[in-house]
This record gives C-alpha cells, structure tokens and sequence, in this order.
C-alpha cells in the first residue's frame, strides 16, 4: 500500500474516531486483547469524552484492526508515554496531538517518536 493510500485511510480512522462512529463494542474487544481492563466500560465512557487524550492504545488496536500486518508499538512521544502503529518502517500515528503533534502522522520513525516495546501479537 503506498503513502498516500495509507494516509487516507488513518485521516478517516481519526475522523471516525472523533464522531464517535467505530463500534463500541467492537472497540472493547480489540482493547480487551490489548490490555484486559476490569471496568472496560467505564473506561470506553471516559475516552470517548477525551479523545484524543488517553486514547492511543485504543486507536492503535483499531489501526492494527485495518493494518493487519502492523505492530503496535509502545514507546514515547518526547517525554511522554505513547501507543502507536509500526507498518513496516512506517509510524501511523492518530492521537499525537494529545502531545502537541500533528492529528495524524504517516511516516518514517524519527524524533519524538521513539520505541520501547513492540508486544507479541
């Protein structure tokens, strides 16, 4: 897939994300998988509100939901903690502007991003 085409896809991912139009409770099973809360549902309820704070283990599952071949990729964003996607040699990356970044980034892995785990899947 190339640059562009992935870009498009992660511009419309967020854009869902902020209408609130991805499926809860498909939602709820792929973060389950990622991070086994107990009160999932309070948590769904709260970073809905906050969007795009707090939700980038959210949006990255659902990115590796689209982007099967991806990983997701615990790191940092400068000095903060940060989830994102790793497609290849590409970050695709839709909640940075919790940090002061860019909406969505679709691009090579470079400063203030960095990794510090990739989990198995």
């Amino acid at each position: 897939m190339d640059l562009m085409k992935t870009r498009e896809i992660a511009c419309r991912v967020r854009a869902d994300f902020e209408a609130g139009a991805i499926d809860e409770s498909e939602l709820k099973l792929l973060y389950r998988q990622y991070n086994p809360l107990d009160d999932i549902d309070s948590f769904m309820a709260h970073a809905r509100e906050m969007f795009p704070r707090l939700n980038c283990g959210l949006a990255t599952v659902y990115l590796k939901k689209i982007f099967p071949d991806g990983k997701i990729a615990m790191g940092k964003y400068g000095e903060n903690n940060h989830t994102f996607l790793l497609l290849d040699e590409l970050v695709i990356d839709i909640t940075s502007d919790q940090y002061g970044g860019p909406k969505v980034y679709v691009g090579g892995l470079q400063s203030p991003w960095s990794i510090s785990n990739i989990p198995a899947t």
